[in-house]
């Protein structure tokens, strides 16, 4: 339950995003915004770290320990996480006060320097999204389940989002930019946390299978 109270508050204040960037609420408010982001962090590693912990129990069962597939796929996994959690902390080192939610983990020109040229994708955005799409089409040749192949292919999706208003951005351009690094921080830990959760279900359909 409070899992998922904390995605709700996730994508509430995703869904507040408006073209305006104009902001009403008091600073008081923003800053108790940006420290539960902090919460939802420590929420999604400590979730992943439970998992992987499944994940590496259903790895040394006989019916998947010589099992191409499922060796392939973790690791696709791994490599991907690995290059995830490395951008990870390349954003955080930028900070000097990871408690800080008045400084520097607030700081939106952060992200839109980092991803960024203006309003087109740098080197960096565009390695992000390749990588992403790369692991993404390499998994579904692996996955036969329909359910988890959808699930796959509905999150990790990369296309372009269409706001309520109508208006079309580029998937990294509405996702993170003008957003403060923490909320960005708190999406790639729930990237990994959703990457981590399905493959976790990969495996438990191969040993069903086999």
């Amino acid at each position: 339950m409070k899992l998922i109270k904390f995605l709700l508050l996730l994508t509430i204040v995703y869904s507040c995003k408006t073209d305006s960037k104009t902001d009403l609420k008091p600073d008081s408010d923003v800053n108790e915004t940006y420290t539960m982001y902090g919460f939802l962090i420590e929420e999604f590693v400590h979730s992943s770290t439970m998992l992987k912990d499944q994940i590496a129990e259903n790895l040394s069962n006989d019916k998947l320990l010589n099992d191409d597939t499922t060796q392939t796929y973790h690791s696709l996994t791994t490599e991907y996480l690995k290059y995830l959690d490395s951008v990870y902390w390349k954003l955080f080192d930028k900070i000097n006060d990871q408690y800080d939610y008045n400084g520097e983990l607030s700081n939106k020109e952060l992200i839109n320097e980092f991803f960024f040229n203006g309003e087109k994708y740098n080197e960096k955005a565009t390695k992000f999204i390749s990588k992403l799409e790369s692991y993404r089409t390499e998994i579904l040749k692996l996955i036969t389940d329909k359910n988890l192949a959808e699930r796959v292919r509905r999150e990790l999706n990369t296309d372009s989002v269409q706001n309520r208003e109508a208006k079309k951005f580029d998937y990294l351009n509405y996702m993170y930019k003008d957003l403060p690094l923490i909320s960005v921080l708190s999406h790639m830990k729930y990237r990994e946390k959703v990457i981590i959760e399905f493959e976790n279900d990969f495996l438990k359909n191969r040993m069903l299978n086999e």
